[in-house]
């Protein structure tokens, strides 16, 4: 176990602290979905102890411990303790023996080595100071022969509708941002997760294109819904632009999420990668 100490990103504790109230409860319920699949896809023997980290409100614990079975054990962590409240009312609402729930940074696990059979990890590693960190500690809290699944969103091939209101809203403060994504770990291509297991010591890894279409019933849903996740960050820094900066970006999104519209709603093309790997 290591005693170091990890500087968490204040800043982005508070903004899932402020969503975890009404995170994936409102709209198509695109995590929960997810997470259902991660833990589908993950084939979790019974008995088995299992580490979710970044556990959210539960998206994949809940479903995992229904597969590890009554005398298996699950922890789940999280760096946000509103997540960690949130999560714990809904394991004791459903009678939950087999589950736990710790507040922990995934960059520095408190674990011993060789300790889980399986570790999950749901579309959260993005958003970690240090990724590449974060899976060098799964691997090593993982026992000999264990399994790590891990779910992050396959990169768009088009600008997403945040970033083309962005820039339509704002064009120039958008000429003058520069920002340095390269640098960041490529979490989001078949060839950059292959990378980065086999970096980190996992073997025989194996990823699956998962892709989904969801619907929001209105553009008010969807922008109420962008709300209760890390969006909200983004918002909460577009209001500190100048007066009425907030309701311009929310006109120029909606007549830009005006090209996703159908019969059934405002569509949502989803598409994640599930990767699995060996220690």
């Amino acid at each position: 176990m290591h005693s170091e100490k990890v500087k968490r990103n204040e800043r982005l504790e508070g903004i899932f602290n402020r969503v975890a109230a009404n995170y994936d409860s409102i709209g198509p319920n695109y995590f929960t979905y997810f997470g259902q699949k991660l833990v589908e896809y993950a084939t979790i023997k019974e008995e088995s102890t299992l580490l979710d980290v970044a556990c959210g409100k539960g998206a994949s614990l809940f479903p995992a411990s229904h597969s590890v079975g009554e005398k298996g054990h699950i922890i789940g962590i999280d760096f946000s303790q509103e997540m960690i409240n949130e999560t714990q009312l809904q394991i004791h609402k459903q009678n939950l023996c087999n589950a736990k729930l710790i507040q922990m940074d995934a960059e520095l696990l408190d674990f011993p080595d060789n300790y889980f059979d399986n570790v999950l990890c749901g579309l959260a590693i993005t958003f970690f100071s240090n990724p590449i960190s974060s899976v060098e500690e799964m691997y090593r809290v993982l026992k000999d022969g264990g399994k790590l699944g891990l779910s992050t969103w396959k990169q768009r091939e088009q600008r997403g509708v945040l970033d083309k209101a962005y820039s339509k809203a704002f064009p120039e403060i958008q000429q003058k941002k520069s920002v340095n994504v390269s640098s960041r770990p490529d979490f989001g291509s078949i060839e950059g997760i292959e990378r980065i297991l086999k970096n980190a010591g996992f073997r025989n890894i194996d990823i699956i294109v998962e892709e989904k279409t969801f619907y929001y019933n209105n553009e008010e849903e969807w922008w109420q819904e962008q709300w209760t996740n890390a969006t909200r960050g983004f918002f909460e820094h577009i209001d500190t632009i100048g007066p009425d900066a907030l309701n311009k970006f929310k006109e120029t999104a909606f007549n830009v999420i005006n090209e996703h519209k159908d019969a059934q709603g405002i569509r949502f093309d989803a598409k994640v990668l599930i990767s699995f790997g060996y220690k």
